[in-house]
């Protein structure tokens, strides 16, 4: 009986280990430093609001820069209404970028590539959620590489409703995390194949 208890506690000490470690593995987060643009890519829009806010506010950045449409195309785009709350928190509006038309993580990397190319921006700092953070950083990651001279560092929003430790205790967290998983797996499945 002794045998089976430790090799069930062992199991599940096994399967909890794994799910915080995705956790953590999506959760990617760089040592921050100064650079010309905070980029905050829309989704859940107010931890990654929030978060780019206070990043300028610390002076990380001169500009930042909101991406991303509404999910109604009827609607004022996600990355309108982020810089609303932005200049509601206090950042002058000249100081904020928005880029309303991508509809997805691939489309914001390549739309964002392309203001940062024309303004002469080659650094930022990188905002979206930390179960999103890993996908986001490889398509970025991919779309600056291709137009050289580009480069950012990761920052996961802070967002009090998702712990990368359990992560799959409650829903949304769990879902968000699900969904992100088979994205990010997919994602990778393409680039080998490719």
């Amino acid at each position: 009986m002794r045998r089976f208890l430790l090799g069930f506690l062992l199991g599940v000490a096994s399967v909890l280990a794994v799910l915080a470690g995705i956790g953590h593995y999506l959760d990617v987060d760089d040592p921050l430093a100064k650079a010309d643009a905070i980029v905050a890519i829309s989704g859940d829009t107010g931890a990654r609001t929030q978060t780019a806010v206070r990043l300028w506010k610390q002076g990380y950045a001169p500009v930042l820069i909101f991406s991303g449409a509404s999910q109604d195309p009827q609607s004022v785009a996600s990355a309108e209404l982020m810089k609303r709350a932005a200049v509601a928190a206090g950042v002058p509006g000249d100081a904020i970028i928005v880029e309303g038309e991508s509809a997805t993580t691939e489309e914001n990397a390549v739309k964002v590539a392309d203001l940062m190319s024309a303004r002469k921006l080659r650094t930022a700092i990188l905002v979206t959620s930390p179960y999103h953070q890993r996908r986001a950083s490889l398509l970025f990651e991919r779309e600056f590489e291709r137009r050289g001279g580009l480069s950012f560092r990761n920052h996961p929003a802070e967002d009090p409703d998702w712990d990368p430790n359990v992560w799959w205790t409650r829903d949304p967290s769990r879902t968000l995390t699900v969904i992100e998983i088979a994205k990010l797996g997919a994602l990778v499945a393409g680039q080998r194949a490719s």
